[in-house]
């Protein structure tokens, strides 16, 4: 079969894999559609994700769907035929944090597409991905299945909106309108903000989140705009940094009121500077969020049902033989927000 490997930063290629057996309680699926995540992008251009190195080849890919093609001896609830999209998460349900029921913090998680292990952990972006049969939601017959390779994203937002004890009413500010940060923008407002502000360094992007949301926007990436952009911010209840950056986080802590929340959402650089001396001076909580829990099942639900419409997130789609080309438009944040594969 075709997979998309990655083998060192700048060298990925869409070559022939071998097929992996079949455990009992495991699903083999002909791929559907899958979404082009930062970690991928990450890989592929750095050739690691934070303290996550690639150092034997890997299958890349977490955000994907699926129909089931053949089942293990012992798998019950799926049928060859069944739409489904995969949670990429196996935890080892062993250690302390799993016994706690925060599964998403495992102490030996194997996610898909991922090098924190030796051997690494195999990713879905393979015509015919195995993975364990509770991974798998099913979907209902003719679902959109690219449209259903979002959930894992969604997951994450609504992780991070959960840790943001968004009040009624409550402002909230979103730094950074990437797939995050505007899937965040659309699960804030959900959960019942109020003022939802989102800010980021391309217009392009403000313009999209505030066409879905009628979220305020501003464009900041220099003191000027910056400067400009708080003044007509003023305060907020609750701030969630999707952006990953030391100045977006900075803006945060000045901008969140005393007592209020700051959500970290994106991964800050290893040796990021910081001015945290508001935290202490407003006694301002700060969160980090990282994955999910119970969320993606509630993503699945809220993508199936209606009750969000994340189509306008998906900017490009290219076929897997396409993928350099698929990896470079979803670097450039001018123009994309999603962008899928499939074969």
């Amino acid at each position: 079969m075709k997979a998309c490997v990655i083998h060192a930063a700048g060298q990925m290629a869409v070559q022939h894999w071998p097929e992996q057996s079949l455990a009992n309680d495991e699903v083999r699926l002909d791929f559907a559609w899958g979404g082009i995540c930062g970690s991928d992008l990450h890989y592929y251009q750095h050739g690691r994700v934070a303290n996550s190195i690639v150092r034997e080849p890997m299958i890349l890919g977490h955000e994907f769907s699926g129909i089931v093609c053949e089942v293990g001896a012992d798998v019950t609830g799926l049928t060859v035929g069944q739409p489904v999209v995969v949670n990429p998460s196996r935890p080892c349900h062993a250690c302390d944090q799993c016994a706690a029921g925060l599964t998403h913090l495992c102490r030996s998680m194997r996610y898909l597409g991922s090098a924190a292990h030796q051997p690494h952990t195999h990713g879905g972006f393979c015509e015919r991905p195995v993975v364990l049969a509770t991974q798998c939601r099913p979907l209902p017959k003719h679902f959109d299945l690219a449209l259903a390779s979002l959930c894992e994203p969604f997951a994450v937002a609504l992780h991070a909106v959960a840790l943001a004890q968004i009040a009624p009413g409550a402002s909230v500010l979103v730094t950074g309108a990437g797939t995050i940060g505007s899937l965040v923008a659309v699960a804030a407002k959900a959960a019942g903000a109020g003022r939802l502000i989102v800010t980021d360094i391309a217009e392009p992007a403000l313009a999209r989140i505030a066409g879905v949301t009628g979220a305020e926007t501003f464009r900041v990436g220099n003191a000027e705009l910056t400067g400009a952009a708080e003044a007509a911010i003023g305060e907020v209840d609750v701030t969630l940094e999707c952006a990953g950056s030391p100045f977006a986080l900075d803006m945060a802590i000045r901008l969140t009121r005393p007592r209020g929340r700051i959500v970290q959402v994106g991964f800050l650089p290893p040796a990021a500077p910081l001015s945290l001396a508001g935290l202490l001076t407003r006694e301002i909580t700060l969160v980090g969020a990282y994955r999910f829990l119970e969320e993606f099942d509630l993503a699945v639900q809220q993508i199936t049902d209606g009750t969000v419409d994340l189509s306008p997130f998906i900017t490009g789609r290219f076929t897997m033989d396409e993928a350099h080309a698929a990896f470079a438009a979803a670097a450039d944040r001018s123009t994309n927000v999603k962008v899928l594969l499939s074969f």
